[in-house]
């Protein structure tokens, strides 16, 4: 998931948004029901190193969880959080499932409740990801199609007020399952539009790629720090694993378009690589 820090707004309107990634192992879109949650979840978030003060309970495409920080976690996946975690020292990361099965196309849909704007943005993500040379492909097929043509990441809308001075750009449901496959997808958050910096489609596009690399197993670039975000926090391994990708740097990187609060849109060399080394 993405946030946007709105402390930022008057000084970056003609910058590319800032944000964050998501967690969690199915996708959902996120409904506007929300709810406190109890002490017993936020311990659990807080043991496996996530910031609680805008945890709140929701519903995300048919299922009822946790969206906390860029992520989004059912109550199961909030129960195997921090299992066996350990906390590497290195930078870009990947989580321990991985997508199976290459070479592979992923099909990818987006919802037409975000518009041409959401078209054309995912267009652009797409070229981008084909043109990093990797195993994996990405293939565009028309939203709610069935069967042989049902995507296996959906692109929804969701509907999401600023809190705590930042504003949810994008939230993915999560990292691949253990059968391998990605996870089902993200959300964008449409008051991003409203707002006097709402996105050009290269932006979106950036944020749809970042959301995408989580479903294929990517971690935030500065998850131990989330420093792009102003922070000084450790995602720690979540459960899911935060293992260091060969070849890519050990110290921060910028101009990753997989830091935790962007502002990059485009892949550096070190995402290249990063995906040709996995993928």
């Amino acid at each position: 998931m993405k946030k946007l820090k709105l402390s930022l707004l008057l000084s970056i309107v003609a910058f590319a948004a800032i944000f964050v990634a998501c967690n969690s192992e199915d996708t959902v879109a996120p409904s506007n029901e929300t709810n406190a949650i109890t002490p017993e979840i936020a311990s659990k978030l807080q043991a496996a190193y996530f910031e609680t003060s805008s945890a709140k309970v929701t519903t995300f495409m048919g299922e009822k969880g946790v969206a906390v920080e860029d992520m989004f976690f059912t109550f199961d996946q909030i129960d195997e959080l921090g299992k066996g975690s350990q906390i590497p020292n290195t930078e870009h990361y990947r989580t321990t499932n991985l997508v199976t099965g290459l070479p592979r196309v992923i099909k990818v849909s987006v919802s037409p409740d975000l518009g041409s704007l959401g078209s054309n943005a995912l267009d652009k993500t797409i070229v981008m990801l084909n043109n990093l040379g990797a195993q994996l492909t990405f293939q565009r097929v028309a939203f709610g199609g069935r069967g042989s043509k049902k995507a296996d990441i959906e692109v929804t809308e969701f509907y999401e007020l600023e809190s705590g001075g930042f504003i949810t750009l994008g939230r993915a449901a999560g990292f691949p399952t253990r059968r391998g496959n990605p996870a089902k997808g993200f959300g964008i958050n449409s008051r991003w539009f409203e707002l006097s910096i709402a996105p050009t489609s290269s932006e979106l596009a950036g944020t749809m790629a970042h959301e995408i690399g989580h479903c294929i197993g990517f971690r935030h670039t500065d998850y131990k720090t989330r420093e792009s975000c102003g922070q000084n926090v450790n995602e720690g391994s979540a459960g899911v694993g935060a293992i260091h990708i060969a070849g890519t740097p050990t110290g921060s990187d910028a101009t990753s378009i997989m830091q935790s609060c962007g502002p990059a849109i485009t892949f550096n060399n070190n995402d290249k690589n990063a995906m040709l080394t996995l993928y």
